[in-house]
């Protein structure tokens, strides 16, 4: 509310007049923050977990799929690539969608701290 109220100094009327406000405002950030949050993700998707679990079940699944590939028939592997093609992008756009949820989850965690008093100037 603080920060509306600077950058619209005129008398409000009423109180949903800054709410109104402060939704825009907060609109706003959301779209920023998410903008942010995508940019960050294509930065790091391609980084390989250093976590050995992850690295385990990804060469546990690579093995599988080289297996079924080398038994399936030209046809076959057409339609499978096809397939995977359209499975990896939607992993791709879900891992992204979460990856922007969280950011600006953590955004919002971190100004309630700040703003109950529990969290310093984060840098």
């Amino acid at each position: 509310m603080d920060t509306v109220g600077k950058h619209f100094p005129k008398k409000r009327e009423t109180l949903s007049e800054y709410t109104a406000l402060e939704n825009a405002y907060l609109d706003g950030m959301r779209e920023i923050l998410s903008e942010v949050a995508a940019r960050r993700h294509l930065e790091i998707w391609g980084m390989r977990s250093n976590n050995p679990h992850i690295r385990k079940a990804s060469e546990e699944s690579s093995y599988a799929i080289d297996r079924l590939r080398s038994s399936l028939n030209e046809t076959q592997c057409e339609l499978y690539g096809l397939m995977e093609e359209a499975m990896s992008t939607e992993q791709g756009l879900e891992e992204e969608e979460a990856f922007v949820i969280g950011f600006l989850e953590g955004y919002r965690f971190i100004k309630e701290l700040q703003r109950s008093g529990g969290g310093q100037t984060l840098v």
